[in-house]
């Protein structure tokens, strides 16, 4: 099969959504099919223009002119690319959505849509997105072959505007994480993820400040990008709160020295508001990494409460103290014990069978579309 990805953001961008599409097309090309990328041909926390044809980790990368701005743009030259590939896998709820879903009959391809938590990332104009998906989106699925969603709330959301939905839940590249060797440093917690307003960094400083009150050794590490030039004011919170050496900030690293810092963490922490699915949780549990997560709906999904983790209330910096000052007191053998069943927790997302997955729906669909 010819199948081109389509998602607004991809490498060098990082995040969930762009390690999901490289992954992908690293599972489908090793199984014999071609998988290309199609994307805007900027990043949108620089601004940074990028060549309009890439190789990159094997990918062909295709990228896109496009009008507006990240949250709503115009790049209808996607539609010139269409004629070279038997089926288009579009990544989010966006303009690509809704292009190839409104001009299906033009264009003729058959069009598989993966939700990613739609648009409802943050409250920003909630009531104006529910509407848009009930009468916009829903529109534009009419012109979509099979929605993927990918997390049962994703599942729960996109069932009332399209029949045409399955679940297949993200996938991990879990042989690479579970080969971490765990070196624990006795009281070093880890946060993996874009720096966002969504992400509440600045509720895991607070709470860093009341564990060190009886913890004082305890250190908190974030990695990953600021993607909304909010390092600065994390910054000068930590040292307000006389943080400044208990908490370190690395930017984006390379696999390897995620996985270095993986394998030191006693425990990953988000106080996240919002996740689609909660990927780099599933990753470091997947290291044997106990994970100790706010209690939102996408990380309840694979969080057994006292088992393979634990969930907390950020929104009260009190009692998430707390539950981390709690769990650092754990035994080795129990936290060990956390950890094994964190690792089994993520087997279940390995992308080996999540592609195969996603493959068998790509022929249902190709088969439907040779019928009509």
């Amino acid at each position: 099969m010819k199948i081109l990805q389509v998602v607004r953001q991809f490498l060098p961008s990082t995040g969930g959504m762009e390690t999901y599409v490289s992954s992908l097309c690293s599972q489908l090309r090793r199984r014999g099919h071609q998988s290309d990328v199609a994307t805007l041909d900027y990043i949108f926390k620089t601004s940074r223009r990028l060549p309009p044809y890439q190789v990159i980790e094997g990918t062909n990368i295709i990228r896109l002119p496009s009008l507006g701005n990240p949250r709503y743009f115009f790049a209808p030259r996607l539609l010139e690319l269409l004629y070279r590939y038997d089926l288009v896998h579009v990544h989010g709820v966006d303009f690509f959505t809704d292009l190839l879903g409104a001009l299906r009959r033009r264009h003729g391809k058959p069009v598989v849509l993966s939700t990613h938590g739609g648009f409802f990332h943050t409250d920003w104009h909630s009531s104006f997105k529910k509407m848009y998906f009930r009468t916009v989106t829903r529109s534009a699925l009419r012109g979509v072959d099979r929605v993927i969603a990918c997390s049962p709330r994703d599942e729960r959301m996109f069932a009332p505007v399209t029949r045409r939905i399955c679940l297949i839940e993200n996938g991990i590249d879990f042989p690479v994480f579970a080969d971490v060797k765990k070196n624990i440093r006795a009281e070093e917690l880890l946060f993996v993820g874009r720096i966002s307003k969504n992400k509440r960094v600045d509720r895991l400083i607070d709470a860093l400040a009341l564990v060190r009150k009886t913890r004082p050794g305890a250190r908190l590490t974030i990695i990953g990008p600021d993607w909304e030039g909010l390092q600065e004011e994390l910054e000068e919170l930590a040292a307000g709160l006389a943080l400044e050496s208990a908490v370190n900030f690395t930017g984006e690293l390379a696999r390897g020295e995620m996985l270095a810092a993986l394998a030191r963490a006693r425990l990953f922490v988000s106080a996240s508001e919002y996740e689609a699915f909660g990927l780099s949780a599933v990753e470091a549990m997947a290291t044997g990494t106990v994970p100790l997560l706010n209690d939102i709906e996408a990380f309840r999904e694979f969080i057994d409460d006292g088992r393979n983790g634990f969930l907390a209330s950020f929104d009260d910096a009190g009692a998430a103290a707390a539950l981390i000052v709690a769990a650092l007191k754990l035994p080795a053998a129990e936290l060990d014990g956390m950890g094994v069943r964190a690792r089994q927790t993520a087997e279940r997302y390995d992308w080996e069978q999540a592609a195969d997955e996603i493959i068998n729906v790509y022929k249902q669909v190709l088969d439907e579309h040779e019928r009509d």
